[in-house]
């Protein structure tokens, strides 16, 4: 199902408004937000739905490895794509490290968004802990500039999306 721009920024804000409430909810708490980089006006096609599914997975083996008990889980499915919600009790700048690192660690992991928001409601960057910004999936460079100045075809964009999900095992479904 196609969106709009405007439903898009729309869910956006709603997400951080949730984000809010959750933090509020939690205090001390620190807020990990899982979604899926989807290009494209569908946000929920098998493809992103596969991500995200292993995606879910890897951050369950990740709270199992480090014995992490999440306070509050909760996922959605809104069409403008796939969200998940984990509210944990630990370090913030632990948290978005080890993220950073289980979105580095597959091929894919490039088109999984992982962020951390601290109990003060700060959100984390990559940049703050030490580690570069995200790369361009089409041309290796930095992220933020070509997806600003739309230096890439919607259609280069697109494969370079598919290429990423076919390196996805096909048990991750």
């Amino acid at each position: 199902m196609d969106i709009t721009l405007e439903e898009l920024l729309k869910a956006r804000d709603e997400r951080a408004s949730y984000e809010k409430k959750l933090l509020a909810r939690y205090p001390g708490a620190c807020l990990a937000v899982f979604t899926v980089v989807v290009p494209g006006a569908d946000k929920t096609t098998p493809e992103a739905a596969r991500l995200f599914s292993a995606g879910i997975r890897a951050l369950g083996d990740f709270f199992r490895r480090y014995e992490l008990v999440p306070l509050f889980y909760e996922a959605r499915e809104p069409v403008t794509g796939y969200e998940a919600y984990i509210v944990l009790k630990t370090d913030a700048s632990f948290l978005k490290m080890e993220l950073v690192k289980l979105e580095s660690k597959a091929p894919y992991g490039r088109l999984w968004d992982m962020d951390v928001i601290s109990s003060k409601g700060a959100h984390l960057s990559r940049e703050d802990i030490g580690f570069p910004e995200r790369c361009c999936i089409v041309c290796g460079k930095a992220g933020r500039a070509c997806a600003s100045r739309r230096l890439h075809t919607p259609e280069d964009v697109q494969t370079a999306f598919l290429k990423l999900v076919n390196t996805l095992p096909q048990d991750a479904e």
